[in-house]
């Protein structure tokens, strides 16, 4: 027999009170004792309780959420909290809704092709609904791993597929702003520190958490190059943790004059405004990182700013976008220079350099950027007219 309670107990130094604790009996009837980690909400501890509970008693007749809340525990011993923090809000919002009332082993292919269709009728992405997908088939493929079910229904199942018929432009494929375009953006943009900002974007094709995370210190003007070793994952707007780099490479990004002068003006400004100026300081934020939220504000303010004041109108574009654009600006002036060198274009090439420059392999780039690239139809047909 076994008994459990909730208790409250003296806090830790981070403030957690809550425990559970555990009498049972061993088989020659020897009473035992067994306290978990405090925790900071009476809720929490419960929730563990039940899992502790769940681990122990019948291991498969046991219900989806109580499973889903344990393979997110484990999930946050493996990957970084933002992406644990990410899976948890798409799973709060597309997942939970409409498996938490049922038992996990109970679950069958039709069951999830009934989610399948759910989800199809919420205005997502294909993409988006694959990786709903991949949260979903992970809880499974844990319970097979650690609570006796012998079958994935999701894994039946299979992924969420794009129609056949639907005709993909080319340029929906990839968006990006032009430099004409991105030039218009920055003309409107009346602070420096959010110009610079953008133009720190654009310029070095970076990551978001990757510029939050820069220090001023991170900058060596000596050799014009930025030291990239961090990113910044985000719970919330005050809640952030510094880790290494989404595939855990450090790397080098070259700066060219226009962010080489833009960023001498921009840091004398920081100078001359802040009399304890500190180049520990996150680069952009000072003394406190640039929230999502703020910067997502401002973007967007500013191309509706533009938009409003001029007659030829751009197109807005998110944040990652802005790498996209740092791509295309490299491939037009690469293909400039072939043309006026009347030198042959040579991709492998090209993305083995810009590879290194954002932290992708050359794999990568082929499949996300060749599109920018002219077709090779032209070499084609010379070969066939030389029949």
């Amino acid at each position: 027999m076994i008994k459990i309670a909730v208790y409250k107990g003296t806090p830790t130094k981070d403030g957690r009170t809550w425990y559970f604790r555990v009498y049972k009996k061993d088989p020659f009837g020897k009473n035992h004792q067994y306290s978990s980690d405090k925790y900071k909400t009476k809720t929490e501890a419960k929730e563990q309780e039940a899992l502790f509970i769940l681990k122990r008693d019948n291991p498969i007749h046991k219900y989806f959420i109580l499973v889903a809340k344990d393979y997110f525990k484990w999930l946050s011993e493996t990957r970084k909290e933002s992406t644990v923090y990410t899976y948890k809000n798409d799973y709060k919002c597309h997942i939970e809704p409409f498996f938490q009332n049922m038992y996990i082993d109970s679950v069958n292919v039709q069951n999830v092709r009934d989610w399948a269709e759910y989800v199809s009728k919420k205005n997502i992405s294909v993409k988006y609904k694959n990786k709903l997908y991949g949260i979903l088939k992970g809880i499974f493929d844990f319970g097979i791993r650690n609570y006796g079910l012998t079958s994935n229904p999701v894994s039946l199942f299979g992924r969420f597929q794009v129609k056949n018929e639907d005709v993909v432009k080319d340029k929906n494929k990839l968006r990006y702003i032009t430099y004409e375009d991105f030039n218009k953006y920055i003309s409107v943009i009346d602070d420096i520190t959010w110009k610079t900002f953008f133009i720190f974007l654009y310029y070095t094709g970076m990551r978001k958490g990757e510029v939050q995370a820069l220090r001023i210190k991170d900058i060596d003007f000596a050799k014009n190059e930025i030291i990239v070793d961090k990113t910044l994952s985000v719970h919330t707007d005050k809640n952030y943790k510094i880790t290494n780099t989404k595939n855990k490479l450090n790397r080098v990004v070259k700066m060219s004059n226009v962010l080489i002068n833009q960023l001498n003006e921009y840091l004398e400004y920081l100078k001359n405004k802040y009399s304890d100026y500190n180049e520990n300081w996150f680069l952009f934020g000072c003394t406190r990182f640039l929230p999502q939220t703020t910067i997502d504000r401002y973007k967007k303010y500013y191309f509706k700013k533009y938009n409003e004041e001029h007659k030829d109108k751009i197109q807005e574009i998110t944040i990652h976008e802005f790498r996209h654009s740092h791509v295309s600006l490299l491939v037009n002036e690469y293909l400039k220079k072939c043309n006026e060198t009347r030198s042959k274009i040579d991709t492998f090439k090209f993305f083995v350099m810009t590879g290194n420059r954002l932290g992708h392999t050359v794999e990568i780039m082929q499949k996300v950027y060749l599109v920018l690239f002219p077709t090779v139809q032209d070499e084609v047909i010379d070969l066939l007219n030389n029949l």
